[in-house]
This record gives C-alpha cells, sequence and structure tokens, in this order.
C-alpha cells in the first residue's frame, strides 16, 4: 500500500483561501490519483517547498508572508525546484503580473473551470 501511495505524484497547492484550497482537493481526489501538500503562505512555502519533492506546484499571487510572485521567481532559481511545472493562479491581468516580474509559463485566470485546471496538470503529470 504504501508502495502505491509513493508512486502518486505530489502537487504543492500554495493557496491561502481555505475555500480555493477544498475546492483543489476535492477536485484532484475526484479526477486524479494525485497526494497533495498544501501551504497557506508564501513564507512557509518557500522554506519547505523545495525540500517536499513536489512534481507540479499550483501557486496563489496573492499570499501572506512573501507573495506568489517572489516565490515563483525563488522557485525558479532553486536547483530543486527549476525545473518542476508552476501553474500560477491569478485574478491579476497579465500586464500586472508582468510588472511583478512574473512571466508564467502556465497561468490560470481566476475564475476558472476547475475540469480545465485538470486537463493541465494532467498533461503535465502523464501517468506512467
Amino acid at each position: 500500500m504504501a508502495d502505491a501511495l509513493e508512486e502518486q505524484k505530489l502537487i504543492a497547492i500554495v493557496e491561502d483561501d481555505p475555500r480555493l484550497t477544498d475546492m483543489f482537493c476535492n477536485a484532484l481526489k475526484l479526477f486524479g490519483q494525485w497526494r497533495v501538500h498544501i501551504y497557506s503562505d508564501g513564507q512557509t512555502a518557500k522554506d519547505q517547498l523545495p525540500y517536499a519533492g513536489a512534481d507540479l506546484v499550483l501557486l496563489d499571487v496573492g499570499l501572506p508572508g512573501l507573495d506568489g510572485g517572489s516565490l515563483y521567481k525563488y522557485l525558479r532559481g532553486h536547483s530543486n525546484t527549476k525545473n518542476t511545472p508552476i501553474i500560477v493562479i491569478s485574478g491579476s491581468y497579465d500586464w500586472e503580473l508582468h510588472r511583478m516580474g512574473l512571466q508564467a509559463g502556465i497561468l490560470l485566470r481566476k475564475p476558472f473551470n476547475m475540469q480545465e485546471l485538470v486537463s493541465i496538470i494532467r498533461a503535465l503529470l502523464p501517468e506512467e
């Protein structure tokens, strides 16, 4: 049983809104076989996420402690997470993200369809 759990991909969710976090967790459990680790503030995510072994990061831009833009840049510069796919979730416009210095490869704008998110995750983390 432990082997099956270890084979599941780990998705790190960095989100401070408990309603969104619950929604993400429910959708990910319903549509896929993924493990989930939640970080509710940017500073905790910065301290722990590079060592968590996440296969993918779901990152909100508006976070307490350390904003998502700064965390994104930190994760991209860290040897453990520089190649980890990061899906940035934001209600901001592209020009606002660009002003923050955030040129995210994958951006999901709020509000979004949960099935769209799951499709993106499946594309980034194919079943083996």
